[in-house]
């Protein structure tokens, strides 16, 4: 028996009194009593706690579903950069709060890479925040009628990671742009983010009323950005059309 694990561990139960008591207790028991059976309960209740922990994260975070690198088709759209994508997978770029851009037509997989680096970093102790354009333009709608845009901005704020998933699909009014934009500014030495988007960058100006305002949040995206183009075809439509063709087929036997 260890004695510095079990103190550990009672530590990280956050139980400190038995902690700190622990040496005389046992002194009192002339090291007569084995105690390796309450050293592996305790770590079994680590576990769990770490566990119902990183659920916990991933549920708050709002994936649109949780994915993973490894279950990613890399072989059907060869031209996508594996290489970035498995260098972001190491996270490090959350580490210098920089912004992942993700470009490409859709159903070429943006949303199942933003989500499974997502879930990773949950599963590392990070904190996440996933949403869409459109939700979170809807968030903030919601938020300031009822005078509470504080609390949702703290929310997302308190995130290590934001990822906003189909950027550029819905324009914004002037009061809906502004506090989209004041959000970015305010992201830029707290968290990191990656964001995608299927229009061109050139059409992302039709987003906001205001060129100042366009030109400036657009500033703050690129703001020392890693791009990953996504090339291709539809993995979802593929899907479809290989379904299509089979039920053709039936008809026309």
């Amino acid at each position: 028996m260890n004695i510095d694990t079990i103190t550990s561990q009672l530590e990280a139960l956050r139980m400190r009194t038995a902690a700190r008591e622990l040496p005389e207790a046992l002194a009192r028991q002339r090291g007569a009593v084995s105690l390796d059976w309450l050293s592996d309960l305790f770590q079994n209740e680590i576990d769990a706690r770490k566990e119902r922990a990183i659920d916990n994260r991933i549920r708050r975070a709002g994936f649109p579903e949780i994915t993973s690198i490894e279950t990613f088709d890399f072989a059907f759209n060869p031209d996508i950069s594996r290489e970035k994508i498995e260098a972001l997978a190491t996270l490090e770029f959350m580490k210098t709060n920089q912004i992942a851009l993700f470009l490409g037509p859709p159903g070429t997989g943006k949303t199942h890479i933003a989500a499974a680096l997502g879930v990773k970093a949950a599963r590392q102790g990070y904190r996440v925040h996933c949403t869409s354009a459109k939700r979170l333009a809807q968030s903030i709608t919601m938020a300031k009628l009822r005078n509470n845009l504080d609390v949702l901005f703290r929310r997302i704020l308190a995130a290590d990671l934001w990822i906003i998933d189909d950027w550029g699909v819905i324009s914004m009014n002037r009061e809906i742009a502004e506090e989209v934009f004041d959000l970015l500014d305010r992201r830029k030495n707290n968290a990191a983010m990656i964001l995608t988007s299927n229009r061109d960058v050139q059409e992302w100006g039709e987003v906001f009323p205001d060129l100042v305002i366009a030109n400036a949040t657009i500033d703050r995206i690129f703001d020392r950005a890693q791009i990953v183009i996504f090339k291709g075809e539809s993995y979802r439509l593929k899907g479809r059309l290989k379904m299509n063709d089979i039920d053709i087929t039936k008809m026309n036997t």
